[in-house]
């Protein structure tokens, strides 16, 4: 997959990423750098705070309870210190779909810079002996949107049907709905979509 910034191709793909080797048994894999670091830009995210954020020192009692919170999909992820990112865990089938979605997401990201579509800033495998691989993606924290006062749904999508529905009565603003409830809202003419949507 190609993607352009300023001029240049980048691509999510084997061909196009850095290889970091922490030592002989850990090797991590950080896909499309260039588009990812040009991403982190469009929100204002320099190396310096993604480094301060993510100080292994710092979140390590994050790290640690992150089982204890892990999604129901058995994915493992946590926030981290200042709250201002969340690492997750992909499985191989996350991965694949991501690598297909990912020129429209960064277009998407590109064309529309106050969407409120989940920032993500970065996807990485981490391989180590003896161990199936890991791969995680690095999110911005899109929490504090919720405390916006014009804000009529959040939304937790997944692209499936599966379990994918909130089911509570009384819905608030601020509850997360999910897949059916768009199908739902949508088929209701509670939600109306333009063509750039």
């Amino acid at each position: 997959m190609t993607i352009k910034t300023e001029g240049e191709q980048t691509e999510m793909s084997e061909g196009n990423e850095s290889v970091l080797i922490i030592n002989e048994d850990v090797t991590v894999i950080e896909y499309a750098p260039k588009v990812f670091a040009y991403l982190r830009q469009l929100d204002g995210i320099d190396k310096h705070q993604l480094k301060k954020s993510l100080d292994p020192e710092e979140n390590r009692e994050q790290a640690f309870k992150a089982g204890e919170s892990s999604g129901k999909s058995g994915s493992f992820f946590f926030f981290s210190k200042d709250s201002k990112f969340i690492i997750k865990t992909m499985t191989d089938s996350d991965l694949a779909t991501f690598h297909k979605i990912f020129k429209k997401y960064f277009d998407t990201v590109d064309r529309r810079r106050k969407s409120l579509l989940a920032r993500i800033y970065g996807v990485y495998t981490i391989k180590m002996e003896d161990l199936v691989p890991v791969h995680l993606v690095l999110m911005g924290n899109t929490k504090k949107f919720k405390e916006e006062k014009n804000l009529l749904r959040v939304f937790d999508l997944k692209g499936s049907e599966i379990n994918r529905v909130n089911l509570e009565k009384n819905l608030e603003a601020k509850s997360t709905l999910k897949d059916i409830n768009l199908q739902n809202l949508k088929s209701e003419k509670l939600l109306m979509f333009t063509e750039e949507d």
